[in-house]
């Protein structure tokens, strides 16, 4: 039986296929091309397109390509957490419904992505996935923490006051004497310093919350370099410094990544050494397997509906003007009996459909065979 999906092909680029510098190539590559019937998914580990009725796309070094329901299956898989650094991760949730409206008008997309959030809901209200405390914000706290001395007297700061910043802020608040927090926008920034207990500093003043800092957690969508060689040189003229960069693109600039005092990290340093237990793995392998079956089960059936529509237009066009004939030969019947011989038509025709509509349904590849049969022009109307 052919795949009900597909038309849905996507390329995936993910943390251990490729580098950063990869990653990070191949999604600038993507904002420069026009991907129509597209979306885009970039977080810190992973690039990957998905799209609708393409059949050549983008590739990069290390890139897998995946076709029809595999494309489905691997989505759902991201959704539940499974293939994130942290199993089960909250925040994936996130950054996919912030894609969720540049596919407006496209189905197969809408479609997929609305089952993903649902599937991921799904996983971590029903399995133990949900009841993880760490994130990939925590686990850049430890990171950072490993290059300072002292923590408990250190200043801390923390770039990006979106959903990564909020995970690494509140991680950081009682491991550090001092927590600053910028952001482009301010008033989000004064809300989560407000929520912590942190200080809430604006970007224009990001030097001087630089000079305080001993390490920064960078999470911002700055789409370039926040952090270049010249303002990190004069930082540190002042002592050593330590910086997680977790942003997409990465907010270090290349020239700046090796200067002499800086620790930098980046989201393919981080490690969680702590397994989630194997049977909540287990429980979400199961319903990413059971979601992709339902999914593909359920498009099947989509499939045939502008085919089966279209044959009860026709049916209804061939009744009415066959009821017309012959009403228009009974003129001798009264109201109640030309109620009855209308009844008996449309029961006729509902009982000639029910055969190939189920049988539609059940087999929408023949959809093609039925449009030539019934000599449907326009199964779209």
């Amino acid at each position: 039986m052919a795949d009900p999906l597909a038309s849905l092909s996507a390329v995936v680029v993910p943390r251990g296929d490729a580098d950063l510098d990869e990653r990070e190539r191949f999604l600038d590559r993507l904002t420069r091309l026009p991907l129509p019937r597209s979306f885009v998914f970039a977080t810190c580990h992973r690039v990957e397109l998905y799209a609708v009725d393409q059949t050549t796309l983008p590739r990069a070094r290390g890139s897998r390509l995946l076709r029809g329901t595999e494309a489905a299956r691997h989505l759902f898989r991201v959704a539940a957490g499974l293939e994130s650094l942290v199993a089960g991760e909250v925040q994936i949730l996130g950054q996919l419904r912030r894609v969720r409206g540049s596919v407006r008008g496209e189905p197969l997309l809408e479609a997929l992505i609305e089952r993903a959030l649902r599937l991921g809901r799904d996983v971590r209200a029903g399995t133990a996935l949900g009841s993880m405390t760490r994130s990939l914000g925590s686990l850049a706290v430890d990171e950072a923490l490993r290059f300072v001395d002292r923590p408990a007297e250190a200043t801390a700061l923390v770039v990006g006051a979106g959903e990564m910043g909020k995970l690494a802020s509140r991680a950081l608040r009682h491991r550090v004497r001092t927590l600053l927090v910028a952001n482009r926008d301010a008033a989000r920034a004064a809300a989560l310093a407000s929520e912590i207990d942190a200080k809430a500093v604006p970007l224009a003043d990001l030097n001087e919350a630089l000079a305080r800092a001993t390490c920064v957690i960078s999470a911002a969508d700055t789409r370039g370099a926040l952090f270049d060689a010249p303002r990190l040189h004069e930082r540190l003229l002042r002592g050593p410094l330590v910086i997680v960069d977790l942003a997409v693109p990465r907010s270090v600039g290349a020239d700046a990544r090796a200067l002499a005092g800086l620790v930098y990290r980046t989201a393919d340093d981080l490690r969680d050494r702590a397994a989630p237990p194997a049977s909540a793995i287990g429980a979400a392998e199961r319903e990413c397997e059971r979601m992709t079956a339902r999914f593909a089960g359920d498009w099947r059936g989509r499939l045939a509906v502008p085919v089966i529509r279209a044959l009860r237009v026709r049916s209804d066009e061939l009744r009415q003007h066959q009821l017309a004939r012959a009403l228009g030969k009974l003129g001798h019947l009264g109201a109640r009996d030309r109620e009855v011989v209308t009844a008996l038509a449309s029961s006729l025709t509902n009982a000639f459909l029910h055969a190939p509509t189920v049988a539609l349904l059940a087999s929408p590849e023949r959809a093609d065979a039925a449009r030539e049969l019934f000599r449907l022009e326009d199964s779209s109307s």
